[in-house]
């Protein structure tokens, strides 16, 4: 006999913030870019999904759409959903007649329909201040051990190279687990498994070579005024794996991919989406700015710095997607290698 579905799904209301995929007990859900699966064989009907789904997309049928939030019904796992009618599916899908003018009872007022988060944050999951504010912690403990290193060490070719390499992969781990203690997969975690459209790609261009063009016109006026940089600040991308063929690939994959990659996973990935749940989209943009600047330890390209990661909070926020974020990076870090070798030929 075929079982009556107990669940009503609305993607449209979805945000996937995939809090129903680990509360399911039986792993019937899926989630994905415009789409809710459920695995009605798998499905015990225990309401655990509806109990903490936020936007409505996931209800009990027979509880109003707009109800939303953790409302618990744990009498839908004891009944029995039994044999189901055609005449009843469409007796049920089929809109409520109206009362008559006698009959009808009077007016209460209706619960808010329920509300979706911020534009730009509420695609991938729902990360907490607590998880953005430690895997912060990490990426600045990290960077204080780097910053006691010896200078024999940390700024000699090749081993400069090391230590940044240390530097990412432990960052990486952190990351890792932070999707890990969610049992996400790590492209759903960190919105990579949104497709970005081609605006948002074209846009990826234009905030690497503005946010470019800017710092070197800022770098110009600052020189032209007589600063220079203090001795010892920023990287010598030259000496980090040297100058060599295999030195210039291994820069490139570290500092033009590696690194791009995982601040934007960290920033524009968790802390900006956690930030910005309770400030604001721009507040937060601003906030990601600032830790994205300091977290490279350069007074000299503290404002530049800013200016780039204000563009990149930006495209994570306009494309609700991750990639069009990375890609500008990875471009704005592509130049500046190209232009420190090309320096030095």
């Amino acid at each position: 006999m075929a079982r009556a579905v107990p669940l009503a799904l609305d993607s449209a209301l979805c945000d996937r913030c995939l809090l129903c995929v680990p509360a399911c007990p039986s792993k019937a859900m899926r989630i994905g870019p415009g789409y809710i699966s459920v695995d009605w064989d798998a499905c015990t009907a225990c309401g655990k999904c509806a109990g903490v789904c936020e936007t409505g997309a996931i209800r009990l049928k027979g509880a109003p759409a707009s109800v939303s939030g953790p409302a618990v019904h744990p009498s839908v796992a004891d009944a029995d959903p039994g044999p189901v009618k055609r005449t009843s599916e469409k007796a049920a899908s089929a809109p409520p007649k109206p009362a008559s003018p006698k009959s009808r009872p009077p007016a209460t007022p209706e619960a808010p329909a329920p509300t979706r988060p911020t534009d730009g944050l509420s695609a991938g999951p729902h990360w907490t201040l607590p998880e953005a504010g430690l895997a912060l912690l990490v990426a600045f403990a990290l960077l204080v051990a780097v910053q006691a290193l010896p200078g024999r060490i940390a700024g000699a070719p090749v081993w400069a190279g090391v230590v940044l390499l240390a530097y990412d992969v432990l960052l990486g781990v952190g990351l890792w687990y932070l999707a890990f203690r969610r049992k996400l997969d790590v492209d759903t975690a960190f919105r990579f498994d949104l497709l970005p459209r081609l605006s948002d790609m074209a846009y990826a261009l234009a905030v690497a070579l503005g946010c470019w063009l800017f710092s070197v016109s800022y770098r110009a006026i600052a020189l032209g005024m007589g600063l220079t940089p203090p001795r010892g600040d920023g990287v010598d991308l030259t000496r980090v794996f040297g100058t060599g063929p295999v030195g210039i690939v291994a820069t490139v994959a570290v500092v033009a991919l590696l690194g791009p990659l995982l601040e934007e996973v960290l920033l524009r990935g968790v802390v900006l989406d956690a930030v910005g749940r309770r400030i604001g989209a721009w507040p937060a943009i601003l906030v990601c700015a600032i830790a994205f600047a300091l977290l490279h330890a350069s007074v000299w390209s503290l404002l530049p710095l800013t200016v780039l990661g204000i563009g990149l909070g930006w495209l994570a926020v306009r494309s609700r997607s991750l990639v069009p974020a990375v890609l500008a990076h990875v471009l704005y870090n592509l130049i500046f290698v190209a232009a420190a070798f090309y320096a030095v030929r």
